[in-house]
């Protein structure tokens, strides 16, 4: 049975029904409107003991920060969680004994890759966004690890360590703003797509969120990830994708202008002739 997670984003998502939550950690995670430290997310795991709880730590670490980053996962592998979501394959070293889920944005898209880290010590992998729905049910027929795939949320598109938001302000001698986000435009195309800018660098979204609702039925994963990261409120998603409702897709698309991504458009490269 596919069972339904919510990537906590504000804490009342954590009063919404479903099989259980992703929350996001300070200093070690990234693309979470709210993190928690240890210590709170000890209070929900004991407040929710009814539910699966994973944290992530999707961030890619640096150096200097290894030595705090192997403490955190230490104390967090203590709290007897469903599982930890790691971004920086350096936390198969450790010897942990709760379940490890790798997050790679791109990278998780075959089963050769897959397997692989199920090898070496993955137990589950959340799936690139950048597949379709035939290339996810041939993973799923040739590996044992457990599957994630966001099925609702803005696809994370791009990651960079530079704060290319404050230096283009800066750059232009313009006065920086509070938003949350801003929207760049790809003039090509004309197509919008949202950078956000943290303390760990400048993060690209797509312009629109992912709706995998009328797909669900074929899916086969383990567990569907609800992600509203910069959306007001998920409730009428996670009301549809809690009772199964296909109908309300294209209510959901209307609601939240959002679409099906990639998971019915194969992504075929081609060499352009004569192109230098």
């Amino acid at each position: 049975m596919k069972e339904i997670f919510i990537k906590v984003n504000k804490d009342k998502d954590l009063t919404y029904p479903c099989a259980g939550y992703v929350l996001g950690i300070d200093k070690f995670s990234y693309l979470f409107g709210k993190t928690y430290n240890i210590s709170e997310i000890k209070k929900i795991k004991e407040k929710l003991k009814d539910k699966k709880i994973f944290v992530s730590f999707n961030r890619i670490i640096f150096n200097d920060e290894i030595e705090e980053y192997k403490k955190a996962l230490k104390e967090v592998d203590d709290l007897g969680l469903s599982g930890i979501i790691i971004g920086d394959i350096a936390a198969l070293t450790y010897n942990l004994k709760t379940d490890l889920i790798l997050d790679q944005m791109h990278l998780n898209n075959s089963y050769y890759t897959i397997n692989h880290y199920y090898n070496n010590g993955c137990k589950g992998i959340i799936l690139t966004n950048d597949i379709t729905l035939d290339e996810i049910n041939e993973i799923r027929k040739n590996t044992k690890a457990i599957l994630f795939k966001e099925v609702f949320g803005y696809p994370h598109l791009s990651t960079s360590n530079r704060h290319l938001v404050s230096n283009y302000f800066k750059h232009f001698k313009l006065n920086k703003t509070n938003s949350k986000y801003y929207m760049i435009n790809e003039g090509k195309n004309n197509l919008y797509y949202h950078v956000v800018e943290d303390d760990f660098g400048c993060h690209i979204l797509g312009a629109n969120p992912i709706n995998l609702l009328k797909y669900t039925p074929s899916l086969n994963v383990d567990y569907f990830i609800i992600d509203g990261y910069l959306i007001d409120d998920i409730k009428p998603v996670l009301d549809a994708f809690l009772t199964k409702d296909v109908s309300k897709s294209d209510e959901i698309d209307k609601l939240y202008d959002s679409n099906a991504g990639f998971i019915n458009k194969k992504t075929i490269y081609k060499v352009k002739k004569d192109e230098k």
